[in-house]
């Protein structure tokens, strides 16, 4: 099925993504929105999908160059036509290869920032999707957690960034594998604010930092659309 063309965030911004699957969520955006605000240097983005988060992010003050890897060979495609259409340059780099092996794609200390958005269920929870693509991008059989942060220790470099979206039902998983990190920002993520918090966002920094900060929560949707803030991200004025 061939891939739709669509815009958002940005004026002139326009990407391809597969018509069914795998597709841009407001998570994407809700992630990349908090990462602009603090990524700087040499970024990589694990799990990069269609490269939306890396081409935005690459235009982002203080980020230097953006590197995406990517397994899934379909959205890997895809990226490379976004990276050419949205006239990335040199500033983006797509890999389609497995993050699993992260000691032989990369040097130590390659990175300044690593951001990320892993799946949210472990493999075998819950109903898996018949198309393999999606299974992939929302079950860890094969990105773990914990190989995230082994990944992140290992590439960046000392005070570097580490910036994640995951769900918050396994937040106690998300502590127990920041050893060598400190969290310096919690943010959660409702998706109306009479509900509780299924996601969350978090800033930390390899070596040591400063004490938590935990930010106000992020209401998604209010009365029959978007709040206020989200709103604003989505048209790009925020």
């Amino acid at each position: 099925m061939e891939p739709s063309l669509d815009s958002i965030v940005k004026s002139g911004f326009r990407f391809y993504q597969p018509t069914e699957g795998c597709r841009v969520t407001i998570d994407t955006i809700l992630l990349y929105d908090f990462a602009s605000k603090y990524a700087k240097g040499r970024a990589l983005e694990i799990g990069s999908a269609s490269g939306v988060t890396s081409i935005l992010l690459s235009e982002s003050p203080g980020v230097t160059r953006v590197t995406g890897i990517e397994i899934d060979p379909v959205s890997y495609g895809l990226s490379l036509k976004n990276c050419l259409m949205n006239d990335c340059g040199e500033r983006v780099l797509f890999l389609n290869d497995d993050i699993n092996h992260f000691k032989a794609l990369f040097k130590p200390q390659s990175f300044d920032t690593v951001v990320t958005n892993p799946p949210f269920y472990k493999y075998g929870a819950g109903r898996l999707n018949k198309k393999q693509a999606v299974v992939t991008a929302r079950h860890d059989k094969r990105l773990a957690l914990d190989i995230v942060f082994k990944a992140a220790r290992y590439l960046l470099k000392p005070k570097g960034y580490f910036i994640m979206l995951f769900t918050s039902s396994r937040i106690d998983e998300m502590f127990s594998n920041t050893k060598g990190f400190c969290i310096e920002v919690l943010r959660f993520i409702h998706r109306r604010q009479d509900k509780p918090a299924d996601a969350f966002l978090v800033l930390a920094r390899k070596g040591g930092g400063r004490q938590i900060s935990i930010h106000a929560p992020l209401i998604v949707h209010e009365g029959k659309g978007y709040s206020r803030e989200v709103a604003e991200m989505l048209s790009g004025t925020k």
